[in-house]
């Protein structure tokens, strides 16, 4: 049989040599250059084809998917899966906002604070929409949103509770989430939430070292909220739930971007070598009054963390998103996640709640939902069908064509061209990442 490159296939260049990615499979394969088989590789890997006996590593190299069977159309067969996983009903996920309220007031956040806690007649109807949704599903995940979520901490007990009970008795994998400002995630309540709600994904959002950090991320009242912050993350890290993953956000403006080295120096006091932590900084955005980073400085910050996160011995949250196979997919593209309001309003993304499509339905007191197809339908759409260059990119299974659905929304709104896609900001990234990326020890060296 005559095999071919893979057209998802990524080559980076390191001190060793270099690094195969296969963007389908998430494999990645270290070349060493000083190897005695590298010079024979070399020769045999300019060949347009190839059997698998032109070189021992060719058939490690087809495991992993970087070699292919002549005859197979990688992108039929990439634009089949994929709208099969759209229709295929096996799993589910919900990013649920138990408030929009919150104790903070972040300069630059784009939250209006409007609706208050979910009520009562909400919570039970979000869990009969549940028992109903998770009928046919192998997995289901929440995501706690707000606001502050926290703040709707008795809702998410009532719904999480509920939510493990069900899925344990009907055999089905569920995993929760938590994006949180930190300020309430006292000890009792993080052990709590671990254990009972099942838990065990924090993303806690920390803008440097404590002067920046108390500017920037006050009380609503104007207090600091450093330090207490600073505490339960201490507490996060000694804790010793292996199945654990908690996140340290930054977000940067030209006000704190000379801080990022001093702040991952705190981080790493704090982490130590837990392999549970990860870092990372993303540019400031939205409604602000921050000095905002241009697209060019925006870049320069995802290499710097790749350098900063090296010298500091932590690990790159963006590398753990960015290489693996629908790992950077925005959640509004995915058929089967959707955004739950505190009223029940239904909508897509979690960054545009004044756009009038993107609430895509609602959620009834009896626990039914009604959908807008006409709204639903404009987030879901892959991009392949309305870019070519998404088709031929390398890449294409990382994003899976999920563009951020929004910023073609707002073309269409506003009559602006719309015939090239806009991609993500880390496919710029994608080599520096497959350069610094931890490998498992099986897959250092083809040999």
């Amino acid at each position: 049989m005559s095999y071919k490159k893979s057209r998802y296939n990524v080559i980076a260049k390191n001190d060793k040599g270099s690094r195969l990615f296969n963007s389908r499979t998430g494999a990645i394969i270290e070349l060493d250059k000083f190897d005695p088989l590298s010079p024979s590789f070399a020769e045999a890997w300019k060949q347009q084809k190839f059997e698998l006996s032109d070189h021992v590593w060719f058939s490690a190299l087809r495991e992993t998917g970087f070699i292919v069977p002549d005859e197979v159309n990688e992108i039929s067969d990439y634009m089949t899966s994929f709208d099969s996983m759209q229709k295929t009903n096996d799993h589910m996920s919900l990013i649920v906002m138990p408030t929009e309220q919150c104790n903070f007031r972040c300069v630059y956040c784009y939250e209006s604070f409007l609706k208050p806690q979910m009520n009562l007649k909400m919570q039970e109807a979000l869990k009969k929409y549940i028992a109903t949704s998770v009928e046919h599903v192998k997995a289901f995940s929440i995501e706690w949103f707000g606001g502050e979520p926290l703040l709707g901490k008795d809702v998410i007990r009532n719904i999480s509770t509920h939510t493990v009970a069900l899925t344990r008795e009907r055999s089905i994998a569920f995993r929760s989430s938590i994006t949180t400002n930190g300020y309430l995630l006292t000890p009792d309540l993080f052990d709590e939430a671990v254990t009972e709600w099942n838990l065990k994904q924090f993303q806690i959002t920390i803008d440097g070292p404590k002067d920046f950090h108390d500017k920037r991320r006050v009380l609503e009242t104007g207090g600091p909220t450093f330090d207490k912050i600073i505490s339960h993350l201490e507490h996060m890290a000694k804790s010793d739930y292996p199945d654990l993953l908690y996140i340290i956000r930054m977000n940067v403006d030209h006000e704190n971007l000379k801080t990022v080295p001093e702040f991952a120096r705190i981080v790493k006091e704090i982490v130590g070598d837990d392999k549970r932590a990860r870092f990372f900084a993303r540019p400031v955005w939205g409604k602000s009054e921050c000095d905002l980073l241009t697209n060019f400085e925006s870049r320069s910050l995802r290499k710097q963390m790749v350098e900063i996160c090296e010298e500091n011995g932590l690990h790159l949250f963006d590398s753990d998103l960015f290489l693996n196979p629908g790992g950077g997919m925005c959640y509004a593209a995915d058929a089967h996640s959707l955004v739950v309001g505190p009223d029940g309003t239904l909508y897509k993304c979690t960054s545009a709640f004044e756009l009038p499509e993107n609430r895509v339905g609602q959620l009834t007191e009896e626990g039914a939902v009604h959908l807008n197809l006409e709204y639903f339908n404009l987030w879901i759409k892959p991009g392949t069908e309305k870019y070519s260059q998404c088709r031929q990119c390398a890449i294409l299974p990382i994003c899976n064509s999920g563009h951020c659905p929004k910023i073609d929304i707002e073309r269409t709104r506003k009559n602006e061209d719309g015939s090239q896609p806009v991609c993500p900001p880390y496919k710029e990234d994608i080599k520096t990442f497959v350069v610094t990326a931890v490998i498992e020890e099986e897959f250092a060296e083809v040999r």
